[in-house]
């Protein structure tokens, strides 16, 4: 019906943080750039690895590095992603696991250290949603201290700092979501704002679960720039801003949503009266019908919607009728059937004038095919 569609699209015209519905912003916060960083160490698993990977778990969990876990150990039952450690495997050219990568170069020793972010990359994380967390929007800032090569990408990795599957295997620091991005401006003392939205069936199909956001803090985003200013040659991390995702305990006060909601609620009321009106109009019109009852006869039926006046009749050229519709009015809810004898050739067309209470004027259309037989 048309004024389910005009519900529909109206809708549409919300901003995303509502078009899901009923939205609210579980948890937020904005996290200012650090000076420095643990050295990125990706590590691509294999069987055989735990040995090598305990190490890697404790210089990571005492701040000695920052640690990426890409899946790649094979098995039937396998119920991590795996999809993006294999594509990211491919890019770095690995062959066999366990591997570790720094700086794009494959490294079987691992020397912590410190690296200083050249460009300072403040960040926003929202966890948006209905019932549960729905949405993650992610955005960041940052100015270009020096024209980027193009190669220069941004990063954005989600983390579970411990996933466990339905065996019972526990593992730390699993890659759950990749998606990198060259969106941004690259020349000198450009700033840069830049976003990433991950949708509900984004999160369900990497296996994030973050529900309420009372726990969303068991999972990290890393936000790493990846890359070379220009003159510089090799790629290595420019960036690197690691944070747990904010929970529901974090989030901003109400007032901080107050015009935001006021937005909505005015959109919301507009929406309404344009689907009211929509409804009210596909209720209020009349329709008109009709069928071949013989070769030269058909059946009418015009049905009232509001309460009408008939005001004119009219064949295209081609067809000839013995009467018209007559010039009356209808109650609402009203329907007036009759028969009309026709000479005539072609596909069938008929007008019908009408003045329709509250809606005004307007024409109906029945558009009848050629009947084969017909004189």
């Amino acid at each position: 019906m048309k004024w389910k569609l005009a519900l529909l699209l109206s809708f549409l015209a919300i901003p995303s943080v509502s078009a899901i519905g009923d939205l609210t912003i579980y948890a937020e916060a904005s996290y200012k750039s650090q000076d420095s960083a643990p050295i990125l160490v990706e590590h691509f698993h294999g069987a055989g690895g735990d040995e090598h990977f305990t190490d890697l778990k404790k210089l990571d969990s005492e701040g000695e590095i920052s640690l990426i876990n890409w899946w790649t150990e094979p098995g039937e039952n396998n119920q991590w992603p795996s999809d993006d450690a294999y594509s990211r495997a491919m890019f770095h050219e690995i062959e066999t696991f366990p591997s570790n990568v720094v700086n794009g170069e494959i490294v079987n020793t691992i020397t912590p250290r410190e690296i200083q972010n050249d460009i300072s990359i403040d960040s926003n994380i929202q966890l948006i949603g209905s019932t549960e967390v729905e949405l993650i929007n992610i955005t960041a800032t940052w100015t270009n201290p020096a024209n980027l090569q193009s190669l220069t990408q941004i990063h954005l990795f989600i983390i579970e700092k411990n996933a466990e599957d339905s065996s019972g295997r526990i593992t730390h620091n699993l890659l759950r979501d990749w998606a990198p991005s060259s969106s941004f401006i690259f020349t000198n003392n450009s700033t840069n704002y830049w976003n990433s939205t991950i949708t509900r069936d984004h999160l369900s199909g990497a296996g994030i679960n973050l529900n309420d956001a009372s726990h969303a803090n068991e999972y990290e985003i890393m936000i790493v720039m990846i890359g070379a200013f220009e003159g510089e040659e090799g790629v290595r991390t420019l960036s690197l801003q690691r944070n747990d995702m904010p929970t529901k305990w974090q989030s901003a006060t109400s007032s901080d949503y107050l015009a935001p909601a006021l937005l909505l609620i005015s959109l919301i009321v507009i929406i309404c009266f344009v689907v009211k009106a929509e409804y009210n109009r596909e209720k209020g019109l009349p329709r008109l019908e009709g069928n071949w009852i013989s070769k030269d006869t058909i059946e009418y039926r015009i049905t009232a919607g509001n309460s009408l006046k008939i005001s004119e009749f009219k064949l295209d050229d081609n067809w000839k009728a013995s009467s018209g519709i007559k010039r009356e009015r209808l109650s609402a809810g009203e329907i007036k059937s009759g028969e009309m004898k026709l000479t005539g050739a072609g596909i069938l067309q008929i007008k019908l004038s009408v003045d329709v209470e509250d809606l005004g004027e307007w024409t109906l259309d029945l558009n009848l095919p050629d009947n084969s037989s017909n004189d």
